[in-house]
């Protein structure tokens, strides 16, 4: 069986038994649909999408529609140049539906020197990776049309990620720079910096993100992306270092108030609810910096920031302040949260009872002056599984 048997199949049960472009009349005159001006036409409105223009997004579609209405009634002799093949790509890995470009894949419509490209991009919407690979993974990015090069480095990026994650990011700067302006520039920031945050890379993260803030911050796409990021940089420890902290807070320093301020809240609650104190306190007092006094942004910040303080000399600050934060103001979760850390601190300061005392091991020989007491180490797990609960999760850490 050849690398394309299974995508073969695949296309094949797409694609309607008699789906063969129409034979031309040679009493008529042929017109030929310009499927390239459509995709040029497709690009702009993807633009607009990627600066927040809600307009864009269901124009895209219908876009897509009329252009596969256009390749299945073209005529056979649309696909004999490289650029209309090339439209096809395009169209491909935006979404649009693949019967009519299955048809002339099995027909082998397209001219010869594009059949791969198509067949790779058809391969990736599909799923079969080792035939999108195979066919994509070779493509020379500098000999194609600029409108071409960028979706295919993405598509290619996505291909590498488990594979190759620092090829996968090559291919991502080359999405960058062959589309800049447009969504697949903004797609490709978005992998591109959620991987680095992956890989601890928190210098390009902030770099990146402070592009991201500058260019995309209105796209239909931010609000969700930042929440993610912020909430990922609060787990992986990204902004434990204080120098990465400030790196990161300055990028997001480029986003509107509103989504700064909700971009630190979550960046502090994921924080310390891993046991990121530190990472929470600085980000928690940064968004109670200019949150409005009443409202249920402080409340989140008060919250987030006595969940670490009351492992520390300022224990009972944080307690006095906890019993005063106003349970209604917060969403199920945090009020949930507050609970929880209102337990913790209480079970901090409670006397154990003698016969726990007594029926305590010893402590192994060499173990380490700085480790934490059980019961901050307990308390803290108890944070831990508080947003396993809140989110409907198993309770597991």
């Amino acid at each position: 069986m050849n690398a394309f048997a299974g995508l073969a199949l695949a296309l094949a049960l797409l694609a309607p038994a008699a789906s063969s472009p129409a034979e031309a009349d040679p009493a008529q005159p042929v017109a030929l649909p310009n499927v390239s001006a459509m995709v040029e036409d497709l690009q702009r409105l993807q633009a607009r999408i990627a600066e927040g223009d809600r307009t864009a997004y269901p124009a895209e579609q219908d876009e897509l529609k009329t252009m596969a209405a256009a390749i299945a009634d073209a005529r056979p002799q649309t696909w004999a140049g490289k650029r209309e093949a090339d439209a096809l790509v395009v169209y491909v890995l935006s979404g649009g539906a693949l019967a009519p470009v299955v048809a002339l894949v099995r027909n082998d419509a397209l001219v010869a020197s594009e059949r791969a490209l198509v067949r790779g991009a058809l391969a990736y919407i599909t799923s079969h990776e080792a035939d999108a690979l195979e066919a994509l993974g070779p493509v020379d990015l500098d000999a194609l049309d600029a409108r071409v090069a960028g979706p295919v480095a993405f598509a290619r990026s996505v291909l590498q990620t488990r594979r190759d994650p620092k090829g996968a990011v090559h291919d991502l700067d080359r999405a960058r720079l062959a589309a800049p302006g447009g969504l697949v520039e903004e797609a490709a920031l978005r992998r591109e910096i959620a991987l680095l945050a992956e890989a601890r890379d928190a210098r390009r993260v902030a770099l990146l993100a402070r592009q991201y803030a500058d260019r995309f911050a209105a796209s239909l796409y931010a609000a969700d992306f930042f929440h993610d990021l912020a909430g990922l940089i609060g787990r992986t420890g990204l902004a434990d270092d204080p120098g990465d902290y400030r790196l990161l807070s300055q990028a997001a320093g480029h986003l509107p108030a509103d989504g700064r301020r909700s971009f630190l809240l979550t960046l502090a609650r994921a924080a310390a609810l891993n046991g990121r104190f530190d990472a929470a306190a600085a980000s928690a007092g940064e968004a109670l910096g200019n949150a409005p006094p009443g409202s249920a942004e402080e409340a989140r910040g008060r919250l987030y920031l006595d969940a670490g303080r009351i492992f520390s000399d300022a224990y009972d600050a944080a307690v006095t302040d906890l019993s005063a934060i106003d349970a209604s103001r917060l969403d199920r979760s945090d009020a949930d949260l507050l609970a929880t850390v209102r337990n913790v601190a209480t079970q901090l300061r409670a006397a154990p009872a003698a016969g726990a005392v007594q029926g305590q091991p010893d402590a192994p020989a060499g173990a380490g002056k700085d480790e934490k007491p059980s019961t901050i180490s307990l308390g803290e797990e108890a944070l831990r599984r508080t947003e396993s609960f809140a989110e409907g999760g198993s309770g597991a850490p």
